[in-house]
């Protein structure tokens, strides 16, 4: 039913379980995993000509633990699926925008949701319902049972 199945991986326990739930799927299915993760940009402050430079260093270290975290969940998926095909990729910029963007060939999006309901998600609003309404295809959202109400 599936070909290719993305799902975003920020390095949290509840991206960690819909990463999970995407691997099984697209195993069943021998579907693509794709694996993306994005590095949301640092505002701009205004305060010379150090600012760009810190800006630049921290999104350098942002990329290598992404990469890290892509590495490590990448190979303990392949133990537990030898036969799974597993894609990665990094992007740069704001996370629903990005993930929407390279899911055009998904049929498939799993992404976590940790339920920071409220006042923050009122005024941030939530990168999991972002993406519920801008794409297309089918959007699967792994909630943290810990901020589910009954």
């Amino acid at each position: 039913m599936f070909k290719q199945i993305t799902a975003a991986l920020d390095g949290s326990p509840n991206s960690i379980k819909a990463l999970d739930y995407a691997a099984h799927i697209a195993s069943q299915d021998n579907a693509t995993l794709q694996i993306i993760s994005v590095i949301e940009p640092l505002p701009v402050i205004y305060g010379g000509a150090s600012t760009a430079a810190y800006n630049e260093a921290n999104q350098s270290v942002m990329e290598k633990n992404y990469q890290k975290i892509q590495t490590e969940q990448r190979a303990r998926l392949k133990k537990q699926y030898p036969k799974l095909k597993i894609t990665t990729i990094i992007k740069e910029g704001r996370p629903s925008t990005k993930i929407t963007e390279s899911s055009l060939d998904s049929d498939l999006i799993v992404i976590g949701h940790r339920g920071h309901g409220g006042v923050r998600n009122w005024i941030l609003g939530s990168v999991a319902k972002q993406i519920v309404d801008q794409c297309t295809a089918p959007v699967l959202v792994v909630k943290d049972p810990d901020y589910c109400q009954a």
